[in-house]
C-alpha cells in the first residue's frame, strides 16, 4: 500500500469475528459504560434475536480473545449483554418494524435458536412466518435441555415473544413428517420451508445392558424433569459423558433427589468439553468427577441395574485432534449406582426423511449446502445442529439468520449469494511492553447462590450485575480498532504522538513515516489533542462530540440562572445514585461524561462558555480507577491555557476550576457550592446575554 491509498481492511475486533453473529461488542459495552443501557440493547438486538436466552448461555467465544485478556482478565462479556437485556428499559424498547408485506409465507420446522432466529429475521424482511414445533411448548433444546437454574423459563419466553410481536405464529404440538410434510405445508400456501429440528434423541453406547431398567438416557431425562413429569432419584447416580449436557444432567439430578452424583468420562480434566465455569459449579454442588474411564458394561442384579464396569481410557484423540478414544483392557473398574444416566451425545430425529424424500448424510444430518443452506428439494432449507452435529447456541442462530437471507433470496427468484461467513484468524499478541505498561482493572464478579439454596430449587444460580457494576466492567474494555488513525496526507512525522502515548504504541519508520496499530492502540486520545497539525482521529470519540454534547445540554437548560458545564470523567468511583443526588442538589450543574477528561480539549472547555455557561468545572478520576494517570499534567496545561483565552476575551478566569473526584462519588459538595458562590458575586456571562 502506498502512502496515500487508503486501507480497505474490515477491522473487526477479535470478540465480533468469534461470535458466529458477529455481534460488535465493543458497541454495546461502550453504551453501558456511558449508562446508555436502553440503546445498548437495542444494539445487541439488531444482531442477536434472543438477547436475554444467550446472556445466560452463551459460551462467549468473544472472552476467550479479548485484548483485555492478555493483560489480566477478559472484560464479562455476556454478563454484560445480560445485564443490557435483562433491565427495566427493555419494556421501553421499541420494536423494530418488519418491511411491508412480501405476500410470501415460510413454514419454519422448529422453535429452536435456528428456527427461532430465522423466523425474527425474516418476519422482519416481510414475510408471514409460522414457526411449528413438536413439542408442547416452544423453545426447543433451550425450553427441554437446559435446566432452568441456567436459563429460567421466563426469560426465554419472554424471548420468544418479542418473535411474536413481529407477526410470528408459533404452533406447537405439531410432528413435521406425521401432521404436516413438506407435500401438505406446500399445499397449504408455504413457498420455503426451514428445518431447524435440533437434536432431540441420546446417542447410545452400545455396551452390553444398556437397556437395563436403571439406565436412563440424558437428554430424555432433562426433557421430562423440564416438562414437569415425575421424576425422582435418590442414593448414587452416575452420569457418563464430559460435555455440558453431562454437566447439566449431573446438577439436575441433585435438584431431583439424587444423594450423591458421579461424573466419568474418558477425557483428562483439560480435555473435558464441558465449560470450565460449568464444571467449577458443578463440583462447588458435590459433582465428583472421575476422568480417564469409559463404559464396558453395565451390571445387573436381579434383572436390575446394580453398577457399571469401567475400562481405562489411554488416549481419546488422535494425532489429527480427531475423536478415537483408546483403552486399556486390563484395567478395568466396577462402580456401585442406583441410577446411571448416559449423557455422552445427540442425535438427529431424522424419521421424517425417507417420507418427505430429504437425504441423511453419513453422520446422521440432513444434506444441505453449508453456505446456502439450501436441500435437494426446491425451497426447502436446512440448518442448525440438523445439519452441523452438535453447535452453540449462538452458532444456530446464525445458521437460521443466514437461511433466513437465503430464503429471501429463493422467494424474490434472485440467485442465492455464496458468501463464506467471516473466520475468526489467530488473535494478534500485544507487545511485552505496551502489556506492561497497560494498568489492570479487576473483572467484575458477583456471588451466586449459596450452594444449600442451589440444591433445593431450580432458581437461577448467577444474579445480574446491577447498574454501576456493569457501568465498572464495561470500562475495562480496550477499544479494539476504536483508536487513533492517522491521516498519512496531513501527516509532518513531527514524533509528538510518539513522545504523548502512554504506551508507546506509534511506531516510526525509516523513511519517517509514522503507523499507529489499531489492535494495539487503546484510544487514550492523547495523540489526537496533541498533534499540531491535527493529522490523527480517534475512532471512540468522533470529531467535535464533546463538544456536540455541551451544545445539547445547555440548549435545553437555558431557563435555569447560573449554568455550570462540569465535566466528569467516567472512570470515576460514583454510583446511579451520585448522578440522581448532583441533579437534585444542584439542578443548574450540567454533567458531561467523558472517557476520560485527557480527551476534552480547550475548544471543548470555550465551547460551554461560548454557549452561554456561567461557570466550567473539570472532575478527574481518582488515580487509582484512571488507566492514564500520565495525562493529568496535560490536562492541567490545557486548562490553564483555556483560562488564559478566557482572561483575554475579558471573562474572569476564576470561572474555570480542575477539581478531583473523591474516592468515591463525583464531585465534593463543597467545591461546588464555592464555585457557585463565586459565580453569583460575578455579573451572568456576557455571552450568556448576547444569546
Amino acid at each position: 500500500m502506498t502512502r496515500n491509498e487508503p486501507s480497505t481492511e474490515i477491522e473487526y475486533a477479535p470478540c465480533k469475528l468469534a461470535c458466529p453473529i458477529l455481534t460488535d461488542a465493543r458497541e454495546y459495552i461502550q453504551l453501558i459504560a456511558e449508562r446508555r443501557f436502553e440503546e445498548a440493547l437495542t444494539a445487541i438486538m439488531s444482531q442477536n434475536p434472543l438477547p436475554r436466552t444467550c446472556g445466560r448461555i452463551c459460551t462467549h467465544p468473544c472472552e476467550q480473545v479479548c485484548k483485555r485478556g492478555q493483560v489480566d482478565e477478559p472484560v464479562a462479556i455476556a454478563a454484560l449483554k445480560r445485564f443490557a437485556a435483562d433491565g427495566p428499559w427493555k419494556d421501553r424498547l421499541r420494536q423494530v418494524l418488519p418491511k411491508a408485506s412480501s405476500g410470501h409465507k415460510v413454514a419454519v420446522v422448529g422453535s429452536g435458536p435456528s428456527g427461532l432466529a430465522a423466523a425474527h429475521d425474516l418476519a422482519l424482511l416481510g414475510h408471514t412466518v409460522t414457526v411449528l414445533e413438536k413439542l408442547p411448548i416452544a423453545g426447543g433444546m433451550m425450553a427441554v435441555g437446559i435446566p432452568s437454574y441456567r436459563l429460567p423459563r421466563d426469560v426465554l419466553e419472554a424471548d420468544i415473544r418479542t418473535i411474536e410481536d413481529l407477526g410470528v405464529e408459533v404452533k406447537t404440538g405439531v410432528t413435521f413428517g406425521n401432521d404436516v410434510t413438506v407435500e401438505s405445508l406446500t399445499g397449504d400456501g408455504y413457498q420455503a420451508i426451514f428445518l431447524g429440528t435440533g437434536l432431540h434423541l441420546s446417542r447410545r453406547l452400545n455396551v452390553e445392558g444398556e437397556d437395563l431398567p436403571g439406565v436412563l438416557k440424558g437428554v430424555d431425562f432433562l426433557r421430562d424433569v423440564a416438562l414437569g413429569k415425575p421424576v425422582t432419584l435418590d442414593a448414587s447416580v452416575i452420569v457418563v459423558g464430559g460435555g455440558n449436557v453431562a454437566i447439566d444432567v449431573a446438577r439436575t439430578a441433585l435438584r431431583v433427589g439424587a444423594r450423591d452424583v458421579l461424573m466419568v468420562c474418558l477425557e483428562k480434566q483439560e480435555e473435558m468439553p464441558a465449560a470450565e465455569s460449568e464444571i467449577e459449579e458443578a463440583r462447588e454442588e458435590g459433582v465428583a468427577v472421575v476422568n480417564c474411564f469409559g463404559p464396558k458394561r453395565f451390571l445387573e442384579n436381579s434383572g436390575r441395574l446394580s453398577g457399571i464396569e469401567f475400562k481405562s481410557c489411554t488416549c481419546v484423540f488422535d494425532e489429527k485432534g480427531a475423536f478415537c478414544p483408546q483403552y486399556d483392557e486390563n484395567e478395568l473398574t466396577a462402580m456401585d449406582a442406583d441410577t446411571v444416566i448416559v449423557a455422552i451425545g445427540q442425535a438427529a430425529d431424522l424419521s421424517f426423511a425417507e417420507k418427505d424424500g430429504l437425504t441423511v448424510t453419513r453422520r446422521g444430518g440432513l444434506e444441505a449446502d453449508p453456505i446456502t443452506l439450501q436441500t435437494p428439494i426446491a425451497g426447502v432449507f436446512a440448518g442448525g445442529d440438523v445439519i452441523s452435529g452438535p453447535a452453540t447456541v449462538t452458532k444456530a442462530i446464525a445458521a437460521g439468520k443466514r437461511a433466513a437471507v437465503s430464503i429471501d433470496f429463493y422467494l424474490r427468484g434472485e440467485s442465492i449469494p455464496r458468501s463464506e461467513p467471516a473466520i475468526a484468524d489467530q488473535v494478534a499478541s500485544l507487545p511485552p511492553g505496551v502489556i506492561e505498561r497497560t494498568r489492570q482493572f479487576a473483572r467484575s464478579k458477583i456471588a451466586g447462590l449459596p450452594v444449600e439454596q442451589r440444591l433445593s430449587s431450580f432458581s437461577e444460580v448467577g444474579p445480574p450485575f446491577s447498574e454501576d457494576l456493569a457501568t465498572k466492567e464495561a470500562l475495562r474494555c480496550l477499544h479494539c480498532y476504536l483508536g487513533a488513525r492517522v491521516n498519512k496526507e496531513k501527516c509532518i512525522s513531527c514524533l509528538t504522538c510518539l513522545r504523548v502515548c502512554p504506551l508507546q504504541v506509534p511506531t516510526v519508520s525509516k523513511v519517517g513515516e509514522i503507523t499507529i496499530d489499531p489492535f494495539v492502540c487503546q484510544a487514550c486520545g492523547m495523540c489526537a489533542l496533541e498533534c499540531p497539525v491535527q493529522a490523527i482521529e480517534i475512532s471512540l470519540d468522533p470529531g467535535g462530540e464533546i463538544a456536540r454534547e455541551v451544545e445539547k445540554a445547555i440548549a435545553s437548560s437555558q431557563h435555569l440562572e447560573r449554568l455550570i458545564v462540569g465535566f466528569f470523567d467516567l472512570h470515576g468511583n460514583f454510583a446511579k445514585k451520585d448522578l440522581k443526588g448532583l441533579r437534585e442538589d444542584y439542578p443548574n450543574v450540567l454533567p458531561v461524561m467523558t472517557f476520560g477528561l485527557r480527551r476534552i480539549d480547550r475548544s471543548d472547555i470555550l465551547k460551554a462558555f461560548e454557549c452561554g455557561a456561567d461557570a466550567v468545572f473539570l472532575a478527574g478520576c481518582p488515580p487509582n480507577r484512571d488507566p492514564f494517570p500520565e495525562a493529568g499534567d496535560r490536562i492541567k496545561r490545557r486548562t490553564a491555557h483555556a483560562r488564559t483565552q478566557l482572561e483575554a476575551v475579558g471573562l474572569d478566569g476564576r470561572r474555570l476550576e480542575i477539581f478531583d473526584m473523591p474516592d468515591e462519588g463525583l464531585v465534593e459538595k463543597g467545591s461546588i457550592t464555592e464555585l457557585i458562590q463565586r459565580i453569583k458575586e460575578m455579573e451572568p456571562s456576557p455571552l450568556r446575554v448576547r444569546r
